[in-house]
């Protein structure tokens, strides 16, 4: 993985995720090694057919910064009937507002995890994967405002 663009990199390790149409209560994992963490290195892919951020512990963000991460899995191809894709207008502005902010945070940041929504901190969210506009994104909700966007 030498070399690579963070987008391709990170664009490289979202494809091996096992991506469920089904929203997922959990806690937070790294990206790449898939160790739960509370608190994580923030990126933001929006490229490849993916909006969503990427977390990594602080083992494979040292890794991703040296460009010495390996991604030995392989890519899950995914299909995209079954994922959330119709909102009504006010959601949709809402959803298009949250992710639309990621294209311009291009430094990864240190800290805990917070609503998409309401901004409280949390060490569980709702992981909730929708199509819009042909492209999978991932938002993360508190229990609060997870109904808000069903």
């Amino acid at each position: 993985m030498k070399n690579m663009n963070s987008q391709k990199v990170l664009l490289r390790i979202v494809q091996t995720w096992n991506l469920s149409p089904k929203v997922e209560y959990r806690g937070f994992r790294c990206a790449n090694c898939q160790n739960y963490m509370k608190k994580a290195w923030h990126h933001y892919l929006v490229t490849g057919g993916y909006k969503t951020p990427v977390h990594f512990c602080n083992k494979c963000e040292s890794k991703f910064k040296s460009n010495s991460i390996e991604i030995k899995k392989p890519i899950i191809k995914v299909k995209k009937s079954g994922f959330i894709s119709k909102f009504p207008k006010n959601i949709k502005k809402k959803l298009e507002k949250i992710y639309g902010n990621w294209a311009e945070k291009t430094k990864s940041i240190y800290k805990i995890f917070t609503c998409d929504d309401c901004g409280i901190n949390m060490y569980k969210a709702n992981h909730m994967w929708v199509i819009m506009k042909g492209i999978l994104i991932e938002f993360h909700f508190c229990k609060n405002c997870y109904p808000k966007y069903l």
